[in-house]
């Protein structure tokens, strides 16, 4: 579908396109938004700029991708705005007021139907001596896959992998010093499986649903095996021909597809160089399922 409300720059990558001549603050119309639906189909990750937008506005806009999730750490959603999990390095009254991820994972694999995608708007960025810092990276999981030679790409056939949330949270914690996830949070979020090899259900390419943040294990396989075959696919995954590193400005906004994509924070800022961001994700749908079904 060629889009006629908007304009999609050249590739940013083989993962992104940066789209020009819409104000997201405005509502828009049913054609927009299945042409921006083609558009995230294909491209993986999205990229809008210059944008001002109110947390009712950003809800308004990623509903129109569809039903959105509320995330389990309840401390880090923006007061009165529970679709919006806040990403930050931000300390008020002893606490960090939201999360970062500075490893590579996809949003909520790690619980039954992994999120569709996240919308991340930038409120807030550090800037030292005229450079903004916090970049975040992209990686394509389908161009990994499509990369991978055909006797390893036959090797994961039918293959699926354990993932769990407590473990990478709790490391964080540990190092930030902040609370443990709760007995409560952990039954939440018990783990999960996932196939190694996703289709996805609206492009149909092939992509590896596996990430360093939320991936423990493959089913079946020893732990020393399996760690080494997930290291060698992460490293791979990982490569810079596959990557689109994002510098942020103040009014950007990214959404990217979680399907097909890991993504990470870069850091390099400190905890007086304040960085404010605001995620939505958007819920998985019947499609997800029958994708997964279809893996089985």
């Amino acid at each position: 579908m060629k889009p006629t409300r908007f304009t999609l720059l050249p590739s940013l990558a083989p993962l992104g396109n940066e789209i020009t001549g819409l104000d997201l603050s405005q509502p828009l119309d049913a054609k927009t938004f299945a042409e921006l639906r083609e558009a995230y189909n294909q491209c993986s990750v999205l990229v809008f700029r210059n944008q001002v937008l109110t947390p009712e506005q950003q809800i308004r806009f990623s509903r129109g991708f569809g039903e959105l999730e509320i995330h389990v750490m309840a401390r880090y959603l923006l007061p009165g705005h529970p679709e919006i999990f806040r990403v930050s390095n931000i300390v008020e009254n002893g606490q960090r007021i939201g999360g970062s991820g500075e490893f590579w994972h996809t949003d909520l694999s790690y619980v039954a139907e992994p999120s569709r995608g996240s919308l991340l708007y930038s409120v807030e960025v550090p800037v030292r001596n005229g450079v903004v810092l916090g970049d975040t990276e992209f990686a394509s999981t389908a161009a990994a896959y499509d990369a991978l030679p055909a006797a390893m790409q036959k090797k994961l056939e039918g293959l699926k992998a354990v993932h769990r949330y407590g473990d990478i949270y709790n490391k964080i914690a540990q190092s930030r010093g902040g609370p443990a996830l709760t007995e409560d949070q952990k039954k939440q979020t018990p783990d999960v499986i996932h196939p190694v090899v996703l289709v996805h259900p609206f492009s149909g390419r092939k992509s590896l649903f596996i990430n360093e943040g939320f991936t423990v294990g493959i089913v079946g396989m020893p732990d020393d095996e399996a760690q080494t075959l997930l290291r060698e696919l992460y490293d791979h995954t990982t490569r810079p021909e596959f990557i689109y590193r994002h510098k942020w400005q103040v009014g950007d906004l990214i959404m990217w597809d979680n399907w097909a994509t890991v993504h990470r924070a870069t850091g390099g800022y400190t905890a007086e160089e304040r960085r404010l961001l605001h995620r939505t994700t958007l819920k998985a749908s019947p499609e997800f399922r029958q994708s997964v079904a279809a893996c089985a």
